[in-house]
Formats: structure tokens, sequence, C-alpha cells
């Protein structure tokens, strides 16, 4: 293709992505289908639904950014769909920002294919790729209408059959905020919270097809580019509805607050973090306030330490996997040797290790932790021994 036509299909194509953003922003329904080919029929009804789905979301940013040197090499198959030299498939990436909520804008990659009709550039597809492993990530209002309710410092986002239980987490997630600041400290105090409708959809949501069903819900946020990990974007708390929901009120509570509390650590976070700090921590917030026997928060711990098979080591990120054999034994482990800590050196003192790992770079996590616990008088094994035996003592 000579220069002068590569030129003038880039402004084309900068255009109409300008062209859809806006429309998106203000409302303007004619103006987005517009920019549609009237032939990929099925495209544009998603197209319509996803911008109906969008009427409830809070948007405070949305666009499209184009990168015209990265595009889909030549292919034969598409050629013969939208005709040779009548198609372009160049690096789109939306950027969009909720309202209140998200401090930077989420990127996230888009794989659109663009045609030439009589004289325009159009939106012809956002599939031609999914089978070469390049979908494009299609977020909760490309699922289905969206609702959206809002708690103090919380937003709830999720589908119209899933109303109830939507504005149920709002009000518990709402609670769940001072908690965690009671703790934790400073934070934004903002959260959003996706309800999904189901395990699938959940699934969907996060590009994850491993065994989620015994996860009532997740934290998660967006790392691109290489970004230090104390500047995510796209904070997100996803609920797992079947699980969540058959959860009573004070285990949705400790649920909500558990992952409320990894929201306001996630900028203190880092590498060095281990998982049984960053998950022990988030269960002693998660059940901050409450009186609850060993019976109730470690029942399966318990079992296995009676039965002589008592963790040998702390848990580590596979141990909270959802596929995890000790998934459920493990969270009370950790959440055994934070308060352990707790009662050795003070909760300040767990806080600054905490936070002090997550600062460091330059050395591996091993490492920060032998000189984090040795700043606390103690060393890896010999904290390790110390939690076994109060393990024993309290479950055995």
């Amino acid at each position: 293709m000579q220069r002068e036509q590569a030129v003038q299909r880039e402004q084309a194509v900068q255009q109409l992505l300008r062209t859809r953003a806006r429309a998106v922003r203000e409302r303007d329904r004619a103006a987005f289908l517009a920019t549609v080919d009237p032939r990929a029929r099925e495209l544009r009804a998603r197209q319509a639904a996803v911008f109906a789905a969008l009427e409830q979301v809070p948007l405070g940013s949305w666009e499209y950014v184009l990168d015209a040197g990265t595009a889909e090499p030549a292919d034969e198959a598409l050629d013969r769909r939208y005709g040779r030299g009548a198609w372009w498939a160049p690096a789109v990436v939306l950027r969009y920002a909720l309202e209140g909520f998200d401090p930077r804008p989420v990127e996230v990659d888009h794989h659109l294919t663009f045609v030439r009709r009589g004289g325009r550039w159009l939106l012809a597809a956002d599939d031609d790729f999914a089978r070469r492993g390049r979908p494009t990530p299609r977020a909760l209002w490309d699922r289905g209408p969206v609702v959206a309710v809002r708690s103090g410092g919380v937003l709830v986002l999720g589908h119209p059959g899933q109303q109830r239980l939507v504005r149920e987490v709002a009000g518990t997630a709402a609670a769940a905020v001072p908690r965690v600041t009671r703790v934790w400290g400073r934070w934004s105090e903002r959260a959003v919270v996706v309800v999904p409708d189901d395990g699938r959809e959940l699934a969907g949501l996060l590009g994850d097809e491993g065994e989620l069903s015994r996860l009532a819900a997740v934290a998660v946020a967006e790392l691109r580019g290489g970004r230090d990990e104390h500047d995510p974007t796209g904070e997100r708390v996803l609920v797992n509805p079947q699980t969540f929901s058959r959860l009573g009120p004070l285990g949705r509570r400790v649920v909500l607050t558990h992952e409320l509390t990894h929201v306001a650590t996630r900028r203190a976070s880092g590498p060095a973090v281990p998982a049984w700090l960053a998950e022990g921590l988030a269960d002693v917030v998660g059940y901050s306030g409450l009186d609850l026997p060993r019976s109730v928060t470690a029942a399966d711990l318990r079992r296995e330490v009676r039965a002589g098979r008592a963790p040998m080591r702390l848990p580590t990120e596979a141990d909270f996997a959802g596929d995890s054999p000790r998934l459920s034994s493990s969270y009370p482990a950790a959440e055994l040797a934070v308060r352990l800590l707790e009662r050795r050196h003070g909760r300040p003192a767990v806080l600054r290790l905490y936070r002090e790992l997550g600062a460091r770079r330059g050395v591996t996590p091993e490492q920060a932790l032998v000189e984090g616990l040795r700043r606390l008088g103690t060393t890896p094994e010999a904290f390790t021994a110390a939690w076994r035996a109060d393990m024993q003592r309290q479950l055995g």
C-alpha cells in the first residue's frame, strides 16, 4: 500500500475511534452504531446491546488509542472475507475509567478488524483473532444489561437478574470499608465490586478457566507495560454468586472485608510480600470485631492438626489457588501466623513489615523476608517452628 493511502487509512480509523468514544461519552446511540459495518449484522446487534448496557455505568472517561505501527499480518481467510487490501487490524487499546473510582484509566487490548466500504472505514469484527489466542475481552457490559448500585464509597455492578444480591453486596461492602481502615490505616476507601450471573461468567471476566467454585470472591487489578505493583489500575472485587450466596450474613461480611483489605493494601504490596502474610492479614481484618471459635474459623485445619497432618511450612501462593487441596486450611493457617506476629511484636510492627516487604526491590522474596524478620528478632525457620507450636496449642 502506498504511503499516502496508509496515512489516509490511519486518519480515517482514528477518526472513527474518536467518534465511537465521543458517542459513548455523550450517549449518542446513532453515532455509535454508524461506525459499524452494516453487513456485520451480528456485530451490530451486539454493539447496540453493549451501548444500552453502559447506560447505568458511571464513566469518567472512555477513549481508544490506536497504534498504527502494530497490526495483524496478511491473512488469506480475511482477504476472502473482506477483500484484499480492504481490511486492516491495527492494535487498539480501550482506555476507560469509572468516575470517582479509577484514579487512572483501565487499559484493555481490543483486537478489532476495520473494513473499507464505499470509501469509508468501518468496524467489521471484534473476534476475528479469537481462535489465534487474541480475543477481545468481554467486560460485564459486553455480557448483558448492567445495573449499578452505590453505597458509601462502594460501587457494585451486576446484571438485572442479580439486583437483590447486588444491593446486599453494596450494603455489606460499604459497612466493611471502615473496618479495613481501622486496621490498615489510610487508603482511598473506594471500591468497585462486580457481581456476574454465575461462575462461568466469573471465569470469563477473570480470563481464568481454572477451579473457581470454592472461591466466594476475589480481588484483582491490572498491571500493564511492566508498571510497578504499587501503581495498579482497574482494582475490582469479583463475587462468585453461587458460592457467595451459600454463605450466611456473617460469612459474607468476612469475605467482603477480606477482599477489600486486598484492595486497600494493593499499592503497598509487591512480589516480596509472602502469600501467607497477605492472606493472613486480610483474614485478620475480615474477622475483626468478631469473637468466633476456632472450631468455626479453622475447622478443616483443626481436623488436620488433630489427625497428625499439621502443615510443616507456611502457606505459599499455590496453596491459595482455587484447585488447591489445602485451600480451606491455608487461610486459617495464614491468619494464625499473622496473629502470632501481632502478639509477639504488636500490630504496628506487622503493618510495618508488610509495607517494608512490599517496597523491596532488587532482592529475592526469600531474602527480603529473612531481612524483615531479622528486624523483628527472628528468622523464617524460628518463626515457622513457633507458628507450628502455636497451631498445636490452639487446635490440637
